[in-house]
């Protein structure tokens, strides 16, 4: 595999980061890759501060991955036309993003899968980037929730957690 991008979302960080940890483990090149989603700033979530913050953290990204022979890529619009662009661009095999467990964001994968597909490129989801465990793990049986504390407490206590992941020490990207 010669070239494979990592989607970075909410987790705009390069320690502990399984996309990126496989995306590097399975391709020569890396292209990691931020898009500004349309469908995040029509929902109300542009509020100046939200801006500020979202630009510090990309700065940092950015700052890191060159430290290591990276570069951020940043887009804006629609998330799936956007890694599209950047993936044929690239000619990039796959993509590794990191798993996400509200509506729209399923809804985003479901599309941004079918449109790789649909090119003969892959969609890699990795599971625990932003969250400890998988979503549902720590539920009882019979039931979706918990409603008192300590059998939560119990039950997520018993649960195994994965080692964090270093920050990689090389970033390869293609050229352009």
């Amino acid at each position: 595999m010669n070239t494979s991008v990592v989607l970075f979302t909410s987790d705009l960080r390069l320690h502990d980061h399984p996309p990126l940890r496989a995306a590097l483990d399975g391709a020569r090149q890396v292209v990691p890759l931020f898009v500004r989603d349309d469908g995040i700033e029509t929902a109300g979530f542009a509020a100046p501060n939200r801006r500020a913050f979202l630009a510090d953290c990309l700065r940092d990204l950015d700052a890191g991955l060159r430290e290591r022979g990276g570069r951020l890529v940043v887009r804006s619009g629609d998330l799936v036309a956007e890694v599209c662009k950047v993936v044929a661009e690239a000619d990039a095999d796959e993509v590794h993003l990191a798993a996400d467990v509200s509506g729209y964001a399923h809804r985003r994968e479901h599309a941004l899968r079918r449109a790789l597909e649909a090119d003969g490129r892959r969609l890699h989801v990795h599971d625990t980037v932003t969250g400890a465990v998988e979503p549902g793990v720590v539920t009882p049986a019979g039931s979706d929730h918990f409603a008192v504390f300590t059998p939560y407490f119990r039950h997520w206590s018993g649960q195994s957690l994965r080692d964090p992941l270093g920050a990689p020490r090389k970033v390869s990207v293609p050229e352009g």
